[in-house]
């Protein structure tokens, strides 16, 4: 799949979370990404302690971050501030098709890299920002990450707190990387755009903009009705025996989904599972005995769920046409056999010959899942080898190498 974005090249002078995992979605498509970094003190991803994992403390080990944000890329470190930086930056600009930034606004007007400064060198390249609040407004300028701007003001974490519960706390990178793939994908509408019409488009996504779309259908009945829906009750009552969650003897979860027609799918559901007795019990015969007695019903098919590990459940449900599945940790998702059918884990190689597996983006392409070039590449890896690409001279390089504004691969 690595042929969708061929020949495309991304310049990503971004870090953290949200902006650089829209370049990981584009160098899983097949784009080429350079991301640039600072020489002494690189994306701040790389020593980030998240959820109490420390990277690098086991070499053998990849960090789990760094190879979200960081795989297929090609990582160069040169020091924009100083001059012989700045001025080498502008030549892998002038040979990209995307210049991909989170900068603040001031940053980027001080950096002398905002739109203007980087379409006097390249006329054509696509410009493409990530905001946490967005590109207009009183708070333009202010900084933004997941758990403020996409996850609390964004409404998710409100929404999914039950009633009188403590606050629920946010997964890493949750809204990152919905925001990325969101700045990923309008990048890629804006090459589409440019290859219709020639004109370059400015791209902006904001982590709170993402979050309203994510909680569209909460906003929306807000907007309508002057208030908010109903939170979900933590182990209230479901809405029907068959849009419910049932445990099961080996203390693991099924959940079925089958509220929009609860008439036609009680009976597939009930020979499925080989409940066929239940039809015949006046109180469950009927959508409507079933209603006025659902606290029953439900408890009842609880018991009989409980007789038998989920093994057996998936057994008996699996080519059914009951609509159903698994409550799965992250530890369950590598082996979930449509997960690897369908090459949702990408297979990554690493330099010292050894393989590991990461998610990858997705979307797929004419059947072909996504791919990746290689593992997260050492800060400066590829620098003299991309401004070499870009036009720079030897003796360019050695000067923003001896100003220490560049830093090569050792």
């Amino acid at each position: 799949m690595l042929d969708i974005l061929e020949g495309i090249r991304v310049l990503e002078v971004a870090e953290h979370g949200f902006v650089p995992s829209a370049g990981t979605a584009l160098a899983d498509w097949g784009a080429e990404v350079v991301k640039v970094e600072h020489p002494e003190r690189g994306d701040p991803t790389r020593q980030l302690i998240s959820w109490g994992v420390i990277p690098g403390t086991d070499p053998s080990v990849p960090s789990f971050m760094t190879e979200s944000l960081f795989r297929s890329k090609r990582c160069i470190a040169v020091d924009i501030t100083k001059p012989e930086g700045h001025a080498l930056l502008l030549k892998v600009a002038a040979k990209a098709d995307v210049f991909l930034t989170n900068l603040l606004p001031g940053s980027r007007q001080r950096l002398h890299i905002d739109v203007e400064d980087i379409r006097e060198v390249n006329s054509k390249i696509i410009y493409a920002r990530g905001h946490g609040q967005g590109a207009k407004g009183d708070e333009a300028d202010a900084g933004g990450f997941d758990a403020v701007s996409f996850w609390a003001r964004g409404a998710v974490q409100e929404r999914l707190t039950p009633p009188g519960g403590a606050l629920i706390g946010q997964r890493p990178a949750t809204g990152d990387f919905t925001s990325g793939l969101t700045l990923a994908g309008g990048i890629a509408a804006a090459l589409y755009k440019r290859e219709r019409t020639g004109h370059p488009s400015v791209v902006d996504v904001s982590l709170l903009g993402v979050a309203t779309w994510v909680m569209s259908p909460d906003i929306n009945a807000a907007m309508q009705y002057g208030r908010d829906l109903p939170k979900m009750e933590v182990g209230g009552p479901p809405r029907s025996a068959v849009a419910a969650t049932y445990l099961t003897q080996d203390d693991k979860y099924v959940t079925l989904m089958m509220w929009q027609d609860e008439a036609r799918f009680f009976p597939i559901f009930a020979k499925a599972a080989g409940f066929e007795n239940l039809l015949d019990d006046p109180r469950f015969a009927t959508p409507e005995t079933r209603s006025d007695n659902l606290g029953e019903l439900v408890t009842e098919i609880q018991r009989r769920f409980e007789e038998q590990p989920r093994a057996e459940w998936v057994r008996r449900l699996s080519g059914t046409d009951c609509i159903w599945g698994l409550n799965q940790s992250p530890i369950d998702i590598p082996n979930d056999p449509q997960v690897r059918a369908n090459g949702y884990i990408l297979d990554i190689d690493r330099d010292d010959g050894t393989t590991f597996r990461a998610v990858g983006a997705p979307v797929v392409f004419d059947g072909d899942p996504p791919q990746a070039r290689h593992a997260a590449q050492v800060l400066g890896q590829a620098t003299e080898e991309v401004l070499r690409e870009s036009g720079a001279t030897q003796d360019e390089i050695l000067a923003a190498d001896a100003a220490g504004a560049i830093r090569r691969a050792s």
